[in-house]
C-alpha cells in the first residue's frame, strides 16, 4: 500500500500539480486538471467530430506561450491555418511547423519521429476518424511522456469507446455560444467533470437575414456623345459623268 506507483481515488495528486503543466488560461479548467493546468508531457486526446468549434481557441494560451521558446508542429491539421490569425494571437511564426502526409502510416511515423526528437513543445495530430491500435497508441504516449512533449491527439467522439493509454481524455462538444468540456479520463486525479466555456467572441458571428442584406446599386450610365462628321472627303463623294 505504500508502493509510490499505486495511487488512491480519495487523494489528489500533488506532485503532478508542482511541476510539468501550463496554464490553460480558464480558470475553472485549471482547477478541474488535477496538475492545475495543462500536462506538457504524455498525450491529451479530444474527442471531436466537428472542426472550428473552438478546439483551437481552447489551447491557444499555452500553445501560444510554448511557441516562444520551441517549435509547435501541425501534422495533418483539417484545414490550413491562417498565418496572420496564429501572429494576431500571439504565436512565433517561425516556431510553428506544418507537415501534410499522404497516408495514415507516414503519419504515425512522423509524429512518432518528431515526438522523439526532444525539440517540440507540442505536436498538435489530427486523424479524424482512422482507427488505431493499442500499439500505435501506446508508442505515441511513450514518445511524448519519455521526451517530455505535449502530444495533443484529435480523434472522432466514435473512439471513446476503444481504451486508449493517454493519461487524459476529453469531450469536446460546441452549443451556441460554450464549449462544453467533458473529462471522462485523468490519469492520478478525478475524471467524470464536466465543464462549460464560453466561446471566443468571433466564433459567435451571427449573419443577418437576407432580407437585410444591403443590397448594391447598379452604376448610372453616362450617355455617350455621338458625333457626326460634316465633312466629306473627296474618297467619299460620288464623281460625276461627262457626257461629250
Amino acid at each position: 500500500m505504500e508502493n509510490p506507483r499505486l495511487w488512491r481515488g480519495s487523494q489528489r495528486n500533488t506532485t503532478a500539480a508542482a511541476h510539468g503543466s501550463i496554464k490553460s488560461g480558464y480558470s475553472a479548467l485549471d482547477r478541474a486538471l488535477h496538475s492545475g493546468g495543462w500536462p506538457v508531457a504524455g498525450s491529451t486526446e479530444l474527442l471531436c467530430d466537428y472542426s472550428g468549434i473552438g478546439e483551437l481557441s481552447l489551447l491557444t494560451p499555452a500553445l501560444s506561450s510554448l511557441s516562444q521558446q520551441q517549435t509547435i508542429v501541425w501534422l495533418n491539421p483539417p484545414f490550413r491555418p491562417s498565418a496572420p490569425a496564429l501572429k494576431q494571437a500571439g504565436f512565433r511564426l517561425n516556431h510553428c511547423l506544418f507537415i501534410e502526409t499522404s497516408s495514415l502510416t507516414e503519419q504515425l511515423w512522423a509524429g512518432e519521429e518528431l515526438l522523439r526528437s526532444a525539440t517540440c513543445a507540442a505536436v498538435l495530430n489530427w486523424t479524424g476518424r482512422q482507427r488505431l491500435s493499442d500499439r500505435d497508441l501506446r508508442r505515441l504516449q511513450l514518445a511524448a511522456r519519455e521526451h517530455h512533449c505535449w502530444h495533443i491527439h484529435f480523434r472522432s467522439e466514435n473512439c471513446r469507446q476503444q481504451s486508449s493509454p493517454a493519461p487524459l481524455r476529453i469531450r469536446l462538444q460546441a452549443g451556441e455560444q460554450q464549449l462544453a468540456l467533458e473529462l471522462f479520463k485523468q490519469s492520478g486525479g478525478p475524471s467524470g467533470q464536466q465543464l462549460v466555456l464560453p466561446r471566443k467572441p468571433f466564433l459567435l458571428h451571427q449573419q443577418q437575414p437576407p432580407s437585410l442584406w444591403p443590397v448594391a446599386r447598379k452604376p448610372l450610365r453616362r450617355k455617350s456623345r455621338l458625333r457626326l462628321a460634316q465633312t466629306r472627303s473627296r474618297a467619299q463623294t460620288a464623281p460625276l459623268l461627262e457626257i461629250h
